[in-house]
């Protein structure tokens, strides 16, 4: 008879850092419902321009993407050795409140997870975010322009532990590289203090889907709550995300270490919507759909050790397709 391995004795080799930019509208910024993929296009558009001399390339060679620090955020493809699905090293958290339209003078926030040892992309990130700022994002206006905001400070951000730590402040230049990483150990204090909460709710869990989650299971998209999905998705992108950004795949049999427990999770309540969100792919040239479920839907299982971890995990780094847009962001509470 197999078992599985206990989590809190498996060790995820990776890191995450969370940055929080914050800024200013120098004119009006009109932004769609969902302003993620505004905000990445524009970034990418500016970082392919500027930093990449075969941006226009069609195909390009495998030796100018292992030096090319704009294809590896954007762009870097596998090595059939590597294995798993391609994650780039970086998340994009939109601004998550409902206002579409900011006037000169009106500040919002927005946030990028960088993954594992990659500090190197920090520069190339904030010259991007400057950049929008200047060229402008969202909406052209009656001028055929975009609102224009100027960068006022960045922030490190670490949302286990709630630590914040300034890397750039009003009127200064200096970029501090510093930051808050989010680590494994942190992930397991937040799974226990999370699971204490699951308890004393009769072993309830709530997941609040906040940015669109888009789960593919057995070829076809998600369009139900449904748990397995979600726990699968969570558990393979940060697997691969350890190997690509990390020290390493763990060691993880997914028949014998997660699937039992995740079918063993019963959906108790599904308040989720499906939002049917398009955008614009640079790369594949083409409207790509965004959709997703947003929402909370609420499980139940008699036993949540094993899988907390890893859903906590997820939270951090966002699951399904295109979270380098700003989809996929989840919170977890008890309840």
């Amino acid at each position: 008879m197999t078992t599985s391995i206990p989590t809190h004795n498996m060790h995820v080799p990776l890191t995450a850092h969370y940055l929080r930019f914050t800024v200013t509208a120098e004119t009006t910024i009109c932004f769609h419902d969902f302003k993620g993929s505004a905000l990445r296009g524009a970034m990418a558009g500016y970082l392919k321009r500027t930093y990449c001399p075969e941006w226009r390339a069609a195909k390009t060679d495998p030796l100018h993407q292992a030096l090319c620090p704009v294809c590896q955020l954007l762009s870097y493809e596998l090595t059939p050795e590597e294995g798993g699905d391609i994650r780039r090293p970086f998340a994009l958290l939109p601004p998550l409140t409902a206002q579409n339209r900011f006037a000169p003078g009106e500040s919002f926030s927005f946030g990028l997870t960088l993954f594992g040892n990659q500090l190197a992309y920090l520069p190339y990130l904030v010259l991007a975010v400057r950049a929008t700022g200047e060229d402008g994002v969202g909406m052209t206006g009656v001028d055929r322009r975009r609102g224009r905001f100027r960068l006022e400070r960045i922030d490190a951000v670490n949302p286990l532990t709630g630590a914040t730590q300034a890397m750039l402040t009003p009127g200064t230049a200096m970029v501090q590289t510093a930051t808050l990483p989010v680590t494994h150990d942190q992930v397991i204090a937040a799974a226990d203090a999370l699971a204490q909460q699951v308890r004393e709710h009769e072993n309830l869990l709530t997941v609040e889907f906040l940015t669109p989650t888009r789960l593919i299971q057995g070829g076809h998209t998600a369009k139900t709550a449904d748990f397995f999905p979600l726990m699968k998705q969570v558990v393979l992108r940060v697997l691969d995300l350890c190997a690509q950004y990390g020290e390493g795949r763990p060691t993880v049999v997914l028949k014998r270490d997660i699937f039992p427990a995740a079918d063993a999770v019963t959906l108790v309540a599904d308040n989720t919507q499906w939002w049917d969100v398009t955008g614009y792919s640079g790369r594949l040239e083409r409207e790509q759909k965004l959709g997703g479920l947003v929402g909370s839907a609420r499980y139940r299982v008699q036993a949540w050790e094993t899988l907390l971890p890893w859903l906590v995990w997820g939270q951090v780094v966002q699951v399904g397709k295109n979270v380098v847009k700003g989809c996929g962001l989840y919170r977890l509470r008890g309840g």
